[in-house]
């Protein structure tokens, strides 16, 4: 069932624009009662770079594997011959990371099997755009994949970002359909040699313009799944919220926004009741890329990456995985460059990943506050947040919230005072 989104939206912008909060803290009451369903760990993923070669500083609940050095055009550097060693390391660490999913990207083309050579290809160069010469080029490599990784590979998702013409073949008019074609011929490979996995659609970046929904890449290629019959376990989007200021260029107000767009055309399309997976996100840019640099700090990185995972839970999207751990090109780093250390936002998420995995959540209500329900170990706890840009002190009645500590982002719990709470932008979790 779609997921309301639109209201509550409407409420955030007019609570974006109000004045400052009122001197006298004002009641809060408890969300209304709905049915609890169990977070799955695998909401919460991220990419890591370093993963082949590092052990990850705590809990993964699960892992998309790309700009890992293990493409198809850097595992498959001549025809049938395979160099797995960096591939097995990942999915190794991964797992030893306590990774349910981990997500691999079967592209992108190796020179020898691409049709075109594109030496000055924005990302990755050669061919690694290009759609293959022969089509059992594609079915050969799909194979040996799903061969090596049965049972350890959960998901594979088709393409990077096939939307963008540094990734999937801007030449070609029409190139969905044959997007399509390769999403056909992986999932029927795919579903011979391990009948357990996942097939994830290509993803393409919402780009939030006016025919997103009717003639983008992302509608189009849905379309032409739905007219062949092509199936997949999963629709994949990247929700870095892409408004005029490029991509990134926005809050998670926006990425909400290019959510509902997306959902717009599965509603369309009679896909609604496919999951929606964002494989990639984060805000900012540090990029060279021609758009406006916009690097965000520790407090407010915090806030937003705990806002994606929250709201992800709260509008129906299954899994997210953070951009990135250890690269430091969008805005909000998780980790310092110089010692890898995790900062404010990579504490941020193993902290809303300890509150909320494994927990049953409940409703929401947006009140002067955000209040979200969920339970775990049999307590009633309260997620709570107001929105961006504001702060508000609120009171927690005792006879609705049986609650005495507020925790924050940085992991740590305090004693509430006279039943009153201050609430900005990052989250907090209120306990008994």
């Amino acid at each position: 069932m779609r997921k309301a989104l639109l209201a509550p939206l409407a409420l955030a912008a007019m609570l974006f624009t109000a004045a400052p909060a009122a001197a006298v803290p004002q009641p809060v009451v408890p969300p209304p009662k709905a049915p609890f369903t169990k977070v799955d760990p695998s909401l919460f993923g991220m990419h890591v770079a370093a993963l082949a070669d590092t052990d990850f500083p705590g809990r993964l609940g699960g892992v998309r594997i790309w700009d890992n050095g293990v493409r198809w055009d850097q595992v498959e550097k001549q025809q049938g011959v395979y160099d797995w060693d960096r591939l097995d390391r990942i999915v190794a660490n991964a797992k030893k990371a306590g990774a349910t999913d981990i997500t691999y990207v079967l592209g992108s083309t190796p020179e020898w099997a691409a049709q075109r050579i594109d030496p000055v290809n924005f990302y990755y160069g050669g061919g690694t755009a290009s759609d293959v010469k022969k089509l059992s080029y594609w079915r050969d490599w799909v194979r040996a994949v799903a061969t090596r990784y049965k049972g350890k590979i959960t998901t594979y998702q088709i393409w990077n970002e096939a939307n963008l013409s540094s990734f999937w073949a801007p030449q070609d008019a029409g190139n969905w359909k044959r997007m399509a074609l390769l999403t056909k011929v992986a999932g029927d490979e795919i579903r011979a040699i391990d009948r357990n996995a996942k097939v994830a659609s290509a993803s393409s970046t919402v780009i939030q313009g006016k025919r997103f929904t009717t003639e983008s890449f992302f509608a189009r290629y849905l379309r032409t799944l739905v007219k062949r019959d092509i199936r997949v376990d999963a629709i994949s989007v990247h929700l870095y919220p892409w408004t005029t200021k490029g991509p990134g260029g926005g809050t998670p107000i926006e990425r909400l926004e290019g959510l509902e767009m997306a959902r717009t055309v599965l509603d369309r399309l009679g896909l609604d009741q496919l999951p929606i997976w964002d494989t990639e996100v984060n805000y900012g840019n540090r990029r060279d890329n021609g758009h406006p640099e916009e690097v965000f700090g520790p407090k407010v990185g915090a806030a937003y990456l705990a806002r994606t995972y929250i709201d992800s839970l709260r509008y129906g999207v299954t899994k997210v995985f953070w951009y990135s751990w250890d690269s430091h090109v969008m805005g909000i780093s998780t980790t310092d460059p110089a010692t890898g250390t995790p900062i404010a936002p990579g504490t941020a998420f193993f902290t809303i990943e300890d509150w909320l995995s494994g927990a049953r959540w409940g409703a929401c209500s947006d009140q002067r506050v955000t209040v979200c329900a969920l339970t775990r170990k049999g307590e009633r706890q309260y997620v709570m947040y107001a929105n961006l840009g504001t702060t508000r002190s609120v009171k927690v009645p005792k006879s609705a919230f049986d609650v005495r500590q507020v925790c924050t982002l940085n992991g740590q719990c305090t004693r509430i005072v006279n039943r009153t709470v201050r609430i900005n932008q990052a989250p907090v979790l209120l306990v008994p």
